[in-house]
């Protein structure tokens, strides 16, 4: 049968025009409408609403349909569970986790704003539902491409056969003329549309550190996590309930309440009422801050490795005077590398952390004073923070990965490790060090679930090497036809491989094809200005997205992708076509099981990505089993039916889904029966399953306990098998790249950060400031995860996209709250509304990241994006040491009052449409 019992209840809408899918968008997609019509007639009628018209419960009151999960599924981490209510084969509410009572042991998984605005991914105006091509370009390359066009031309709807027959045929011609040095691949490595790729001789790659910043770079080396081959430093912070056992939580870099969904914020709170006390390191007094009553420890972008130096500082003066701060038990025991009694056996200098800090080796002692100069920290909050990591307080010391997001971060997670480490805050209760990020906020630890083994992402080997192009320099590349490899195929897990990465060499390239699957790339990725330029070279350009991103509008084809909610498994209703990763993926809390099911039919002609590159195999000649060999539909059920949680005793599983031979022919699949905690028609309607748990239960977790209980049995990941704060290897890591005539240390020693606060100065010594006096960051923002939901009207309209300025500041330059503002850098400019507040430090601005841009180009020489977007404000510049780092959190610029018209709004400017799909 069907996956949906009814047909698209909007067959006619979404196969409308652009005009109408704004309309019925706009209105909500209204179950029923202001004036009492039905959403279908409304869709025949083409009538539609305002953004701020909300939907009748009519149909749900008198039961018209039905409850179906709608997963977030938008890596924010929150684990957030939605419901929408289905009716006629149209999501017209939504609601969140509300099946079950709301406990300590099983509490709700509720959703954030950004979930509840999920209808808008699905339904809204800027939505593609139709392959669509550039109208002025050609097959064949050169001047038949017309890329001086590209992000202004006209577009045309095209079949997916036309689609797909041309851009086989650029796929084949390039390859054959020009080699795997001409075709560039901007998606994830993981992703499947690097198995075509590799499949056709290979592609250039990019290697980019935006998420992890300096923490994923080889980890392993000191003995922290990795999870999934590049998730740093994840599973070694402890579970929830211990989380209340804690006297201090300190964050390093972190605003849970904006990045990480409701429920990792109620734990965070049931920690406060046991006691717990907050303490925040951020440039801003943030809203976690202020939601947990914590105390807000000032520092400049760019700056944490200087503050957390003279951290030791003060750790290792107050133990000398007093005694009973430094854990010289755990330092020795379990550590090596903070004296020089107690080295890795590899040390090739006679040096160590402990000695830096004091200044032997460079006469600069990292006192509390030398680091407030450039930290603009209070000298007297360093010394807090050194008394609070004292090993006597119970103190989990957390970082999310901002801060390490900054050029000159490259030391960063070592000294963070060093710190806690002089504590011993690791392996016992109500002391932890780790990340805390993503779904592992509030509750780390390993997943009390599992799924089959069935995933079927076979990914083919990189038949060409030295392929990898740092982000930062991908488009300069593009432009000057050459870049500079610094490692074979990226970051790879195992810890010794050190060749991963070697001497810097030139490499050659001969852009044609740029092929974007799974990125929003141009939206992302600094050095905007010369994206402008480059995006102009290639021979074609394909994105697949769910919407109209910046990258689709400068792309000669635009493949509609299906989003996370919509399937199809009736040939009837067009080719059948399975989402393949959303069951497997454990984006979740490790307590949390969700129902990542499609519930509706896909709109218009969307497909997968994975339909998508199964169709271009085939068309390009190669065998299509050899490049995907997996099938949807049995891949998505094998892993459903298989999933399975772990039961009270914490080591035998149970299975989530019982299921019968019913089941089976009635989605057409074969699974064998089994009993499970419940029916697939109740996980379907709950959304989720929620593991309980209780305290001191078997799914209790303390985060490096085995190894602390015994070190021997449980080494850590690096050459010493010791958390390692000397690293030879790191250091060596580093080095062999010889991008810098200065080595970096094996410990952690201070970097001058490119772009950081010291280079705001024209005079340091003497305190000049320069040109560009502000250092700016780029916080992730309530209103959307990284690029996602920026299109949602409801949130552009709770959630304006301002440039926050320090009051001082402000006054300054004689800007108010609400002006508009220009931003200028070395590299470009934007201009925002000003939103002008005294709860950042004087000296820095904020951008929020991820905004979509609004290219003013009217003036070759002087483009200036009206949409806000930081990427335009970035130049190529690579990091002192590490120059895959995407170092877009410390930049610096100057503000000034805009003379040019006042700037609309976001939510009152037309949404971004290629054109009539009709």
């Amino acid at each position: 049968m069907a996956l949906l019992e009814k047909k698209v209840g909007r067959r006619n809408f979404l196969k409308g025009s652009a005009a109408a899918a704004a309309a019925l968008a706009a209105a909500g997609i209204a179950g029923c409408a202001p004036n009492g019509k039905s959403g279908d007639e409304l869709s025949d009628t083409g009538e539609g609403g305002s953004a701020h018209v909300v939907a009748s419960d009519i149909d749900i009151l008198e039961e018209r349909g039905q409850w179906v999960p709608m997963c977030c599924n938008e890596n924010c981490g929150g684990g957030c569970v939605n419901r929408g209510y289905l009716v006629d084969g149209v999501i017209v509410r939504q609601a969140t986790d509300d099946t079950h009572e709301d406990t300590d042991g099983r509490p709700q998984q509720r959703s954030c704003p950004r979930g509840r605005s999920l209808r808008q991914q699905l339904y809204n105006a800027d939505r593609l539902k139709y392959p669509m091509k550039r109208k002025s370009w050609q097959p064949g390359g050169g001047e038949n491409s017309h890329g001086e066009l590209r992000g202004k031309d006209e577009w045309e709807r095209v079949s997916w056969d036309d689609a797909l027959d041309l851009i086989a045929g650029e796929l084949k011609r390039v390859y054959a003329d020009y080699g795997p040095q001409a075709v560039m691949c901007n998606s994830w490595r993981w992703q499947p549309a690097s198995n075509l790729l590799r499949a056709m001789g290979g592609a250039i790659m990019e290697s980019n550190t935006e998420s992890f910043g300096t923490w994923v770079f080889k980890p392993q080396c000191l003995g922290l996590n990795v999870v999934w081959g590049d998730h740093a430093d994840l599973a070694t912070v402890n579970d929830r309930y211990d989380m209340r056992n804690a006297e201090y939580i300190v964050f390093l870099g972190a605003n849970t309440v904006w990045c990480n969904g409701i429920t990792p914020n109620y734990y965070f709170k049931l920690a406060q009422e046991a006691g717990a006390k907050f303490v925040y390191i951020n440039t801003s007094r943030n809203a976690s801050v202020a939601a947990f009553d914590g105390r807000w420890i000032p520092a400049r972008p760019g700056t944490d490795t200087a503050l957390l130096l003279a951290v030791m500082y003060e750790m290792m003066r107050l133990d000398e005077e007093r005694g009973d701060i430094i854990d010289w038990d755990f330092l020795n025991t379990y550590c090596v590398g903070f004296d020089l009694d107690h080295m890795p056996e590899d040390a090739e200098l006679n040096e160590c952390i402990s000695e830096y800090v004091k200044g032997v080796y460079d006469g600069i002692p990292k006192t509390p004073e030398w680091a407030s100069e450039i930290c603009g920290t209070p000298v007297e909050d360093i010394t807090f923070l050194a008394e609070i990591m004292g090993k006597n307080n119970k103190t989990m010391f957390l970082h999310s990965y901002a801060a390490s997001r900054v050029n000159g971060a490259e030391n960063l997670p070592q000294a963070f490790l060093t710190v806690g480490a002089m504590g011993g805050h690791m392996g016992k209760s109500g002391h932890a060090c780790g990340a805390s990020y993503s779904f592992d906020t509030a509750d780390s630890g390993p997943w009390l679930y599992e799924y089959a083994d069935v995933r079927g992402n076979t990914r083919l080997p990189d038949p060409y090497e030295n392929n990898c192009i740092e982000g930062p320099m991908w488009w300069k590349s593009v432009l000057d036809g050459k870049y500079v490899s610094t490692c074979v195929t990226g970051h790879r897990e195992n810890t010794e491989s050190a060749l991963t990465f070697h001497k810097a060499k030139e490499m050659p390239l001969d852009p044609h094809i740029l092929f974007g699957f799974g990125q929003n790339f141009a939206q992302t990725r600094q050095d905007l200005n010369d994206f402008l330029k480059a995006i102009k070279v290639f021979d074609m350009v394909v994105a697949c997205d769910i919407k109209s991103t910046l990258t689709v509008q400068y792309a000669d084809f635009a493949l509609p992708a299906l989003t996370a909610w919509e399937c199809n498994d009736d040939p009837d209703d067009g080719p059948v076509d399975w989402p393949l990763y959303r069951n497997g993926d454990k984006l979740s809390r490790r307590d949390l099981i969700r129902a990542n099911w499609p519930c509706v039919k896909p709109v218009g002609e969307a497909r997968s990505d994975v339909w998508i590159l199964r169709a271009l195999t085939e068309k390009v000649g190669l065998n299509v089993e050899d490049v995907f060999p997996y099938e949807f539909k049995t891949t998505f059920f094998d892993n459903l039916v298989g999933c399975q949680f772990l039961d009270k005793d914490g080591v035998t599983y149970k299975r989530l889904l019982t299921w019968t031979a019913e089941d089976s022919e009635k989605w057409g699949v074969d699974n064998p029966p089994q009993e499970g905690e419940m029916t697939l028609e109740e996980f379907i309607h709950a959304g989720c399953y929620v593991i309980e748990r209780e305290p001191g239960d078997n799914y209790s977790f303390i985060g490096y306990k085995d190894y602390v209980d015994d070190p021997v049995a449980n080494p850590r990941p690096s050459r010493s098998g010791k958390l390692e704060l000397y690293c030879q290897l790191k250091a060596d890591n580093f080095n062999v790249m010889e991008i810098n005539p200065e080595p970096i240390k094996p410990y952690a020693n201070y970097i001058v950060p490119i772009d950081g606060y010291e280079a705001s100065f024209a005079d340091w010594e003497n305190k000049v400031k320069g040109e560009y006096p502000i250092q700016m960051y780029n916080h992730h923002y309530l209103r959307r995860s990284h690029t996602s939901f920026d299109n949602s009207a409801w949130l552009q309209e709770a959630f304006v996209n301002p440039v926050f300025i320090n009051a001082d500041d402000a006054a300054e330059r004689g800007i108010a709250d609400g002006d508009t503002v220009l931003v200028r850098s070395a590299y470009g400019k934007t201009v925002r509304n000003a939103c002008v507040l005294s709860s950042i430090m004087p000296g820095t601005a904020a951008l929020p990241h991820g905004a979509h841009s609004v290219i003013d180009d009217s003036d070759p020489d002087d483009v200036i994006d009206l949409g806000g977007n930081e990427q335009i404000l970035y130049g190529p510049v690579q990091s002192n040491y590490f120059p895959h780092l995407g170092g877009y959190n410390s930049l610096l610029v100057e503000l000034e009052k805009y003379d040019g018209e006042p700037l609309q709004e976001d939510y009152e400017r037309d949404p971004f449409i290629l054109g009539d799909e009709a």
